[in-house]
C-alpha cells in the first residue's frame, strides 16, 4: 500500500514527474523542432549555406583545391572552380567501381570506367596506387584521376555534352649519368648506402650478375663494385634508377662487367653484353634462388637424414633463411603446383629442349601460380620453407633431361646471342669502359 501510494504521487501529483507534464512538454519540444526545420529552409532573402565538406573512408578532403589543368578547352567547358576535393589509394580489395560509388561518383560510374578503359586496363590497378577527384561549388564531379605513380596519371573528365572522356598526362623527368662505385666490407647492401646510394641499386647489381654471381656465398671483404648509372629526377629531386649502363662486380669469384646496349632506341629492346660482346643473359640462371649454402649435394648414395637409410639425392638443397624468393631460372610452364606428403609444396616447371625443374619445401607459392601459367626466367613462383620430409628451411632443385635426373650443378648452360653489330657496340661502350676502369673503389659522383 505505501509503495502504491507513492507511486500514485509521483505519476499524477508531483510537477516534474506527473504524466499530464510530461505530455505538455512533448507537445513544447514538437513544436520547437517544427519551428527550427522552418528557419532551416532557405529562402530567396536566405540562401542555402554551403554543405560541409565530408571525408571519404578512403581519402582526405582538401577544402577550396583549385581543378587542375587536365584537360583542354575544346574538351571540357570553363569550370567556376572546386568547391573540395578528395584523395586517397586503392585497398587491397578495391576495385575502380567500389571506389567511384565511395566518392560519390556511383551516377557516372559506368562512363567514367569506359573513359580510363581505352588507355589503361582498369584490372591492372594495384593495392597502394593513388586517386583523386574534384568537385565544383555545386557538388557535381568535374574530374577523376588515377594517378598509378608520381610521373604517371590519367585524367577522365566530363564534356559539356555530357559524356566522358580520359587523358594521359606524364610529368617531365630529368636523366643524369651517374658514377658510384665502393668496397665491400660486411655485405654489398652496406657498401652500397656508404656511398649515398639508395638499396634499389643493390637489386639492380644482384638481379644484372643473377646468372654468375650468388651475393650470399660470393660477396667477400675486399670486393669491390662500381657502376654508370641513369638517375632520373623528379622536380629536382632524385625519383628513381634508370638503366645501369655500366656494371663491374670483382673480388675473390672474378671480375664480371655489363653494359647496357640498345641501338633501336625503343623501349624493351636494351640488353647487356660484356666488354667482348658477349651476352651476359644465359638460358638459365646460375641458381633459382639466393642462397646461404649448399646443405646437401646431388648424391645416388646419400643417407637420408630422417628416413634413415640410404636413397638417392636427386637434387641439390640451397639452404635459405624462410620467405627468400625462388625464381624461375628459365622461361618454363607450370605443371605441377602443389602439397606432397614427401616434398611438401612443390612446383615443377616444363621448359623448352627437353628439360624440367622441380622445388620441394615450399612455405607457399606465389601469388596467382597456378597449372598451365607460362613464367618467364626470374619470375618468383615460391618462398623457401620447410614443407614435407624436411629437417630445415631450404630448397631442394632438381633438374630432369628427357626424363632423367642430372646434377644441376653440372649442367652445361649456354649464354644468349652475342651481340649483333660487335664493332658498332665496343665503339659506343669503349668510352664507358674506360672510365669505369679509372673509377676509384671508394667514390660516387654525379656527372
Amino acid at each position: 500500500m505505501a509503495l502504491t501510494g507513492v507511486n500514485v504521487y509521483v505519476f499524477f501529483f508531483r510537477d516534474d514527474t506527473a504524466v499530464r507534464k510530461l505530455m505538455s512538454t512533448g507537445k513544447l519540444l514538437s513544436k520547437e523542432k517544427t519551428r527550427v526545420l522552418e528557419e532551416s529552409i532557405p529562402t530567396a532573402a536566405s540562401p542555402m549555406p554551403p554543405a560541409p565538406a565530408a571525408a571519404s573512408a578512403a581519402g582526405k578532403v582538401v577544402q577550396g583545391a583549385a581543378l587542375p589543368a587536365a584537360v583542354t578547352a575544346q574538351n571540357q567547358a570553363p569550370a567556376t572552380g572546386a568547391e573540395r576535393s578528395v584523395e586517397g589509394k586503392f585497398g587491397p580489395s578495391d576495385v575502380l567501381g567500389t571506389v567511384l560509388v565511395r566518392e560519390g561518383l556511383g551516377g557516372v560510374a559506368g562512363p567514367v570506367i569506359r573513359a580510363l578503359s581505352r588507355l589503361v586496363d582498369p584490372k591492372l590497378i594495384r593495392p597502394g596506387d593513388g586517386y583523386a577527384v574534384f568537385f565544383d561549388d555545386e557538388g557535381a564531379a568535374q574530374t577523376f584521376e588515377y594517378i598509378p605513380s608520381p610521373v604517371l596519371r590519367y585524367v577522365v573528365a566530363p564534356r559539356p555534352d555530357g559524356t566522358w572522356f580520359a587523358k594521359k598526362q606524364e610529368k617531365a623527368i630529368e636523366v643524369r649519368a651517374t658514377e658510384a662505385a665502393g668496397l665491400i666490407e660486411s655485405s654489398l647492401y652496406e657498401s652500397v648506402q656508404k656511398a649515398g646510394e639508395s638499396s634499389a641499386l643493390v637489386s639492380l647489381l644482384v638481379e644484372l650478375f643473377a646468372w654468375d654471381l650468388n651475393f650470399y656465398i660470393d660477396t667477400h671483404p675486399g670486393d669491390h663494385w662500381k657502376v654508370v648509372v641513369e638517375k632520373q629526377f623528379l622536380g629536382g629531386q632524385f625519383y628513381k634508377y634508370g638503366h645501369l649502363l655500366a656494371a663491374e662486380y670483382g673480388g675473390r669469384a672474378g671480375t664480371y662487367r655489363a653494359f647496357y646496349w640498345n641501338p633501336s632506341g625503343a623501349r624493351g629492346t636494351g640488353h647487356y653484353y660484356d666488354e667482348r660482346g658477349q651476352a651476359v643473359a644465359k638460358a638459365m640462371l646460375k641458381t633459382p634462388l639466393r642462397y646461404v649454402r649448399i646443405s646437401s649435394k646431388f648424391d645416388l648414395k646419400r643417407f637420408h637424414p630422417i628416413l634413415h637409410r640410404t636413397k638417392a639425392h636427386l637434387g641439390v638443397d640451397y639452404a635459405a633463411p624462410v620467405g627468400t624468393p625462388v625464381w624461375a631460372p628459365m622461361t618454363g610452364r607450370v605443371t605441377e603446383a602443389q602439397m606432397k606428403s614427401g616434398s611438401g609444396n612443390t612446383v615443377v616447371l616444363l621448359h623448352p629442349n627437353g628439360l624440367s625443374t622441380r622445388y620441394y619445401h615450399l612455405a607457399r607459392f606465389a601469388k596467382g601460380l597456378k597449372v598451365g601459367q607460362t613464367v618467364q626466367q626470374k619470375e618468383v613462383i615460391g618462398y623457401v620453407g620447410t614443407t614435407g620430409l624436411s629437417t630445415g628451411p631450404h630448397l631442394h632443385f632438381s633438374v630432369t633431361k628427357n626424363g632423367g635426373f642430372i646434377d644441376p650443378t653440372k649442367l652445361q648452360i649456354v649464354r644468349e646471342a652475342p651481340v649483333s653489330d660487335r664493332q658498332a657496340y665496343l665503339a659506343a661502350v669503349r668510352p664507358r669502359l674506360t672510365a669505369m676502369k679509372a673509377l676509384p673503389p671508394t667514390v660516387a659522383k654525379n656527372d
